[in-house]
């Protein structure tokens, strides 16, 4: 079952498969829920989520890894979106991938802030004004990440870009403003190899690999159940290109009420 959480849904699909969610959690700060998955190596995966019954335009802007993915633009509630990887320009994607680490010996990567934001999917949804579209201006694709091989992350996943994938229709970047300074809900979506979700006692024995329904023991994990807090929530820009333009106003102001009928 998706996340749910301030008039919104969210959840993960795996290869066209609804992930199962293991210990769904409410958060406080920032607001919203977190739970851990399943990740399944070298298949793709998107991240959807839906408006219920909030009536502004809202922003979902999404993170994987630490890595800035495209955006979506609802504009009110009872509708739902999805974004399956990274825009490279207005008619092609980069779908995202859970893989191997890439380990490296490189002691530049030791230090490296990268491997904190390892295995976490982040999804924020931001009340908006949108004032125009523009088009998207081209951005070279991705390379994974690379994690220190004495880093704590062994035995984990991490995730990648596959190759551009060619979209039928040409996309716009849309252009707006926040009128809040932080999110409305934030989502998160913790995930680790089945072995060791199981070795950490966050899914049971008998779990599968493919899962399509919530489960799950309710017991806590020491290690990173809180991890997927922040503190004060700042949108960081989208680099050009990306299928939002994350410009915001110096004082946020009265969400503006869209109406549908």
């Amino acid at each position: 079952m998706p996340l749910k959480a301030n008039g919104f849904q969210a959840w993960i699909k795996v290869d066209d498969h609804e992930a199962q969610h293991f210990q769904p959690e409410k958060i406080d700060d920032p607001s919203g829920q977190t739970c851990w998955i399943v990740s399944e190596l070298n298949k793709g995966f998107s991240v959807h989520w839906r408006n219920t019954d909030v009536f502004c335009q809202t922003a979902g802007r999404l993170w994987v890894d630490g890595v800035e993915c495209s955006g979506e633009i609802l504009m009110g509630p009872n509708l739902e979106t999805s974004v399956s990887g990274r825009r490279t320009s207005g008619s092609t994607i980069t779908p995202v991938i859970f893989s191997s680490l890439e380990l490296t010996d490189d002691d530049a990567f030791l230090d490296s802030a990268a491997p904190k934001d390892i295995g976490l999917i982040r999804l924020e949804i931001w009340t908006i004004n949108r004032t125009g579209s523009v088009p998207f201006s081209n951005i070279a694709p991705r390379e994974a990440s690379k994690i220190h091989e004495r880093s704590k992350k062994l035995g984990a996943h991490q995730t990648k870009f596959g190759d551009q994938v060619v979209e039928p229709i040409t996309r716009y970047a849309a252009v707006f403003d926040y009128l809040e300074a932080l999110p409305m809900v934030t989502f998160t979506f913790k995930y680790r190899p089945l072995e060791l979700l199981k070795a950490n006692g966050i899914t049971p024995s008998s779990v599968l690999g493919k899962n399509n329904a919530e489960g799950g023991p309710s017991r806590s994990v020491k290690q990173e159940t809180k991890g997927a807090k922040r503190g004060v929530s700042q949108p960081a820009s989208f680099s050009s290109g990306e299928i939002i333009d994350l410009t915001r106003s110096e004082s946020p102001v009265t969400p503006e009420i869209i109406d549908l009928t």
